[in-house]
């Protein structure tokens, strides 16, 4: 529970609330593995050389950069070190951000684009090359992008069945692995979509939605949408004739829980109209039961149902 705690807070602070956190982490270092006589030794050479009246700069030069190292490194893996202990993974040639159940994490990406990230997401990107030789990202599940605007890079997302390329806007991608299709809520602007599957291009408009359809590869265009894709930024669940199966699937992600339902009497073709706050479970579970009969129980991150009974519902 700490960690995840602690990765929210470092995921949602920005690098000027980060920089004095790390700052005084670097003074409170004081080194470790490095004894008196070694760094005494290395100030000796040091003054040697300066006091010699001609030295080769490109050999002295040589020698300070390993005498620095030498001092540095331990430094630098004991600050590593008490840093880890603060961070849940370390870094490396990708940069990765993975969202568990029932998380969401803000992060600003190098160019100054902001991304949320909703439960079960990962995203990641090249450290060496994002916004250096282009802006190009990964993402397996579902994010809320405000993409700083840029002619001369292209903002480029790669999704399994949908590939987006944009120069500055904002919109929210959903492109769920275990979904029947990748759907993207165009707010401001414009974007370019590329289905992989058929290499069908669409442009899409604000106020509009992209529907790609996986087992075929095609994208339907739906004008004068309402983005409700995109409500969980603003802390709800909106369902306009879903699947309940996606119904309890999407409550299972948002609040990180398990949900056992008795399969023999259910339906999962029945189609589920409603909002829901993402703040309480209880209460989520209470409106679903204004339309359908059951009884359920929690118990720690399970949630039991009883008795539930599609197309059985109170007057």
């Amino acid at each position: 529970d700490e960690l995840s705690i602690l990765k929210e807070s470092i995921n949602a602070a920005t690098d000027e609330e980060l920089e004095p956190v790390l700052t005084e982490l670097w003074h409170q270092e004081k080194g470790r593995n490095v004894d008196e006589e070694t760094i005494l030794g290395i100030k000796k050479d040091i003054d040697r050389l300066n006091s010699r009246a001609k030295w080769q700069r490109r050999k002295l030069m040589r020698i300070v950069y390993r005498a620095a190292a030498i001092i540095a490194v331990p430094l630098i893996a004991a600050f590593t070190i008490n840093l880890l202990d603060r961070l849940p993974a370390p870094a490396a040639s990708d940069m990765i951000v993975a969202v568990g159940p029932g998380e969401k994490v803000n992060i600003v990406l190098p160019d100054g684009t902001r991304v949320k990230l909703n439960s079960e997401t990962t995203l990641n990107y090249s450290i060496s090359d994002f916004n250096r030789k282009s802006r190009q990202v990964s993402l397996a599940g579902e994010a809320y992008f405000e993409v700083t605007r840029n002619e001369r890079k292209p903002f480029i997302i790669k999704t399994k069945a949908l590939d987006v390329k944009v120069l500055g806007t904002v919109f929210n991608l959903q492109a769920r692995e275990d979904e029947l299709t990748t759907e993207i809520d165009l707010l401001e602007g414009e974007v370019a979509l590329t289905s992989t599957i058929t290499n069908q291009r669409v442009h899409l408009y604000a106020s509009q939605r992209a529907v790609l359809d996986k087992s075929t590869g095609s994208i339907r265009v739906i004008k004068n949408a309402l983005p409700y894709g995109a409500a969980w930024v603003k802390g709800e669940l909106v369902f306009h004739a879903t699947p309940v199966r996606d119904v309890f699937k999407a409550i299972e992600r948002n609040y990180g829980v398990v949900i056992q339902l008795d399969k023999q009497d259910t339906s999962y073709n029945d189609l589920f109209t409603g909002r829901f706050s993402t703040a309480n479970l209880n209460e989520t579970l209470d409106i679903l039961k204004m339309h359908y009969r059951f009884s359920y129980q929690i118990k720690g991150n399970e949630v039991a149902i009883q008795n539930f009974r599609l197309n059985q519902r109170k007057n």
